[in-house]
């Protein structure tokens, strides 16, 4: 799955702090890494040229550059060509819309590229990705959407030698009350995580544990993986009303904001 990762780079250095964990996933099934900067003109391409090409040995990496106005579609352009090569980028997530939390680029990127994309918005100002993942942790509702992410996720597992985690949210029924039926519908679905994890078992040779949660959905898997920081959180988005500013849920728009964990995520256009 990871046979190329492919860095996206704006010329920041908030860019950049998806390197050490794009490097770690490269490297954890001999893949390769590649920064990919879109310039504008080749005046900028001068101007940058030297830095980049010092990056690119500090990690181990191989420099393309395109010339373009338009660096959302030469970097869509450029995976179109890589049907095995998994884009990077991080976010800046300065506010509840996703254009952005994204940014445009990395809004088209995803929504484009046709396959999921690896994102990291740091929280804390210097904090850079993770350098390798211990575990996959993979949200499911019982959704046929929330169920694209599966193959990937359980491809993301076994490339990084990863544990598989599926966890669901259930809203938390009051000890005080006798449960009414939509509870006691609620709690059976548990099983649901565990027919699941049984049917990759079988189907992707992985063993996933599973982990009900309760609560808001967004609040309790941020609230899960936040002691987990070596994390990918892989996951489904979708577009809501024909709004495009509006492509993330709002499941993901807050894990992408506050998890403070690396996404994989994916925007299925086969709906």
């Amino acid at each position: 799955m990871f046979d190329e990762i492919l860095a996206c780079l704006d010329g920041s250095s908030l860019a950049e702090k998806i390197l050490p964990l794009a490097r770690g996933i490269a490297a954890a099934k001999g893949g390769k890494l590649t920064l990919l900067r879109v310039v504008g003109d080749t005046a900028e391409l001068a101007a940058e040229e030297d830095y980049l090409r010092d990056l690119a040995r500090q990690y181990a990496a191989q420099l393309s550059f395109l010339v373009s106005a338009d660096p959302a579609g030469a970097i869509a352009t450029r995976l179109a060509s890589r049907p095995n090569a998994i884009p990077a980028l991080t976010t800046h997530g300065r506010s509840a819309w996703s254009e952005a939390i994204l940014g445009s680029v990395a809004l088209r990127v995803m929504r484009e590229s046709k396959r999921p994309v690896l994102l990291y918005r740091p929280i804390e100002k210097n904090g850079d990705a993770p350098k390798t993942i211990e575990a996959v942790v993979a949200p499911l509702d019982g959704q046929e959407l929330s169920e694209k992410i599966i193959p990937y996720a359980a491809k993301a597992a076994e490339s990084l030698s990863a544990r598989l985690v599926l966890v669901q949210t259930l809203a938390t029924p009051s000890p005080l009350a006798k449960l009414s039926s939509q509870e006691r519908a609620d709690i059976s679905e548990a099983s649901y995580l565990h027919g699941k994890a049984a049917e990759m078992q079988k189907l992707y040779r992985v063993n996933p544990q599973w982990e009900v949660l309760h609560g808001d959905a967004a609040d309790a898997i941020c609230r899960y993986v936040s002691t987990m920081p070596n994390t990918l959180l892989a996951m489904t988005t979708h577009a809501r009303g024909g709004l495009e500013r509006a492509i993330l849920g709002s499941v993901a728009a807050t894990c992408l904001r506050h998890a403070g964990v690396p996404l994989l995520l994916y925007w299925p256009q086969d709906r």
